[in-house]
C-alpha cells in the first residue's frame, strides 16, 4: 500500500494549489497522480491539470519500473487514463515507444465497449471520449449511438445510463434513494445530460472553429462514504478545508441541546460526485471567442455566467430545457453543490446549509436561483480571485445520498 504522505506532489499537478509554475519537460508519476486525486473533487481537477501541462510536454514515469514505463499499470483512474491519452513529450523520439503509446490508447478506449462491469464494485467510474481518435473507439457507444458524433445519447436513454453509472460506485445506497424519489431522479438526469451536452456543443473545437489536436472529454462518478470523509476532513488544518469539504461537513449529525428546536435533517450516508471534464478552450474563451489567459477574472466570470443564462446558447444545435440554468434550478431540490473550474476561474454554488442564499422570487411566487456563482477562495463572494489558467472545463456536482 502506497504511503501517500511521503509522495512529493508538484504544485503544477496539485489541483488545489494556487500556482502553476514549472519548467518543461514535465514528468508525472502514477503515485503523484493518485495522491493528487484523493481529496473531494480531486480526480477530475487533477486530470485537468494534466491536460493543461501536456502542452509543455508530459512524460509518464513509474517509480516501481526503473527501466521504463509499463503502460498496463496506467488507465485505471480517470487522471491516469487522461495522462495516457495525451501526446508523448517531444523528447520521446523512438518510434517503438510512440507506437506502443498509440496501441495502448486504442486498447484503453476499445475496452470501454464492455462498460459497465457491474460485478466489480468500486468507488469511482468513468467513460472517456477521444474526439481526435477514430469514432469506432474514440466515442463510446454508451454516449453516442453507433459511435457516431452526430448521434448523441437521446434523452430517453439518459436515465438508464445514469443508473448504471451510479450503481457501479454506490450499489447499496444510491439506487434505493433515486427510485424512491422520481422528481429528484429527473433532476439528477437533467444535471448529467445538460452538462455533458455542453461539452458536445462547445468543447470539441478551438475558438476559431478548428478541431482540437487532442480532444478528451469524460464523465466521472465517485462515491464518498459520510463517516470516512468526515474523518479525513477532521484531520486537516482548518485553513486547508475546501468549499466542497465545508459543504459535506455541514451535513454531519449534530447533537441538539434540550429545549432547542432544530429542523429535521435526513440521514446522509454519503455523497455522490458527478463530474464532466473536457479539454476544450474553456467556457469564458468559448463564449467570448478569444483567448482569455490575460483577461481580467471579473470579465471571465461574467462570461462564464453568460453560459449559465436561461435560454442562452452559443450553438445552433437544439438544446434540452434551459441549458445550464436549469441545472442550477435542479440542484435546489437535490440540496446539491456545483464547482466550475475553467480558464482562470474557480467558482462554486451550494444549496445545502445556505440553500436560500442567492435566490430571488419571480412574479408568480416561484423562488429560483440567481444567475451567480461564488468564488472558491472567498466563499460567499462574487468577486473572483486570481487562479492559474487551466485548459478546458471541469464541472462537478456533489449530491447527498441516503435520504429515506
Amino acid at each position: 500500500m502506497t504511503n501517500y504522505a511521503a509522495v512529493n506532489l508538484p504544485g503544477w499537478l496539485n489541483p488545489l494549489a494556487y500556482e502553476f509554475t514549472s519548467a518543461p519537460p514535465l514528468v508525472v508519476h502514477r503515485d503523484q497522480i493518485a495522491k493528487a486525486g484523493l481529496r473531494i473533487l480531486g480526480e477530475p481537477l487533477t486530470a485537468q491539470r494534466i491536460v493543461t501541462a501536456s502542452c509543455l510536454g508530459l512524460t509518464l514515469a513509474d517509480d516501481s519500473e526503473p527501466t521504463g514505463v509499463h503502460l498496463s499499470g496506467w488507465g485505471h483512474s480517470l487522471a491516469s487514463a487522461v495522462a495516457v491519452l495525451m501526446p508523448p513529450a517531444t523528447s520521446v523520439t523512438e518510434h517503438s515507444a510512440k507506437r506502443a503509446r498509440r496501441k495502448f490508447q486504442e486498447q484503453l478506449l476499445t475496452n470501454q465497449v464492455n462498460w459497465p462491469d457491474l460485478a466489480a464494485v468500486r468507488d469511482s467510474a468513468f467513460l472517456l471520449c477521444a474526439d481526435h481518435k477514430p469514432p469506432e473507439y474514440g466515442l463510446p457507444h454508451q454516449l453516442y449511438r453507433q459511435h457516431q458524433p452526430d448521434e448523441l445519447l437521446p434523452w430517453a436513454e439518459v436515465h438508464e445510463l445514469l443508473d448504471k453509472l451510479v450503481k457501479i460506485v454506490s450499489p447499496a445506497v444510491a439506487p434505493t434513494w433515486i427510485e424512491a424519489r422520481s422528481s429528484l431522479r429527473e433532476a439528477l438526469a437533467t444535471i448529467f445530460a445538460e452538462t455533458f451536452k455542453n461539452t458536445h456543443d462547445h468543447a470539441r473545437a478551438n475558438i476559431d472553429g478548428s478541431d482540437l489536436e487532442t480532444s478528451v472529454r469524460a464523465i466521472y462518478a465517485r462515491y464518498y462514504p459520510m463517516q470516512a470523509v468526515l474523518k479525513d476532513i477532521a484531520s486537516m488544518p482548518a485553513g486547508d478545508v475546501t468549499q466542497a469539504e465545508r459543504y459535506v461537513r455541514s451535513f454531519a449529525p449534530r447533537t441538539v441541546k434540550p429545549g432547542v428546536r432544530a429542523p429535521e435533517m435526513p440521514t446522509i450516508s454519503g455523497f455522490l460526485e458527478i463530474s464532466v471534464l473536457d479539454s476544450g478552450p474553456g467556457m469564458a474563451a468559448r463564449w467570448l471567442r478569444r483567448p482569455v489567459k490575460d483577461l481580467d477574472p471579473r470579465l471571465q466570470l461574467e462570461a462564464v455566467l453568460q453560459c449559465f443564462g436561461k435560454g442562452r446558447t452559443t450553438t445552433a444545435s437544439p438544446g434540452r430545457g434551459f441549458g445550464l440554468w436549469k441545472v442550477l434550478s435542479s440542484l435546489i431540490g437535490l440540496r446539491g453543490f456545483i464547482s466550475v473550474r475553467t480558464n482562470s476561474i474557480h467558482a462554486f454554488r451550494q444549496f445545502g446549509y445556505t440553500a436560500a442564499t442567492g435566490q430571488e422570487e419571480l412574479p408568480g411566487g416561484q423562488r429560483v436561483p440567481k444567475e451567480q456563482l461564488y468564488d472558491w477562495k472567498r466563499g460567499l463572494s462574487t468577486e473572483p480571485s486570481e487562479y492559474p489558467h487551466v485548459q478546458g472545463t471541469v464541472i462537478s456536482f456533489l449530491i447527498p445520498m441516503g435520504q429515506e
